[in-house]
């Protein structure tokens, strides 16, 4: 993969998102402690996020199979497929406090516009809970479901510039839009906090 993606997991990267929302002394640091957070679709437990002294050489690994791939080869379709399935890999690292899905979305969009692509960043950011929930699912080694994180990349990823004017929503793009925007919608997204994960 280029330096142009490589340098989205810089700590910079990170400070600057976290600086957008709320301010910790740790901001786009890689953080020092293992990390979990109780998730409602499995049942109150956590993905498996790599360990802290792995970060590095699981997000190597990571950027390694993702620039194996012949992107430019690739159909729409082919694109959002691998996509989905390689960019939760990204995601499971999970090198920061916070921070980590803004960030990865972030490195998806500009890996998606150098291939030639646009990417709805609209439908990314409503739609944040369901991205959440996709990566969450996507990231279960085995038993890992990517069909909803290619759900919503099928209509995200573009190959027309999103237009988001006033005209063209005067148009009839808006009831277009907001149809889109619907499948995805649910109840307003709160983000929670990670917490120290307990070793046994």
């Amino acid at each position: 993969m280029s330096a142009a993606f490589r340098i989205l997991h810089r700590p910079d990267c990170a400070r600057f998102i976290s600086s957008c929302l709320a301010i910790f002394d740790w901001a786009g640091q890689y953080r020092i402690i293992n990390i979990e957070k109780r998730e409602h679709l499995l049942g109150g437990r956590s993905v498996w996020y790599s360990n802290d002294e792995a970060i590095p050489d699981d997000l190597e690994k990571a950027y390694t199979a993702i620039s194996e791939k012949q992107w430019e080869q690739f159909s729409r379709e082919e694109f959002v497929h691998d996509l989905a399935r390689l960019f939760p890999r990204v995601w499971q690292v999970h090198p920061f406090r916070e921070g980590n899905t803004r960030t990865v979305v972030m490195m998806m969009t500009l890996f998606v516009e150098h291939y030639g692509y646009y990417m709805d960043h609209e439908l990314m950011a409503a739609s944040a809970g369901y991205v959440r929930d996709s990566f969450v699912m996507a990231s279960l080694d085995q038993i890992s479901e990517y069909e909803h994180l290619e759900r919503i990349l099928m209509d995200a990823v573009c190959t027309e510039p999103i237009i988001y004017d006033e005209q063209t929503l005067d148009s009839g793009g808006q009831s277009e839009r907001t149809g889109k925007y619907q499948k995805y919608q649910k109840e307003k997204y709160e983000p929670q906090p990670h917490h120290k994960r307990e070793e046994n």
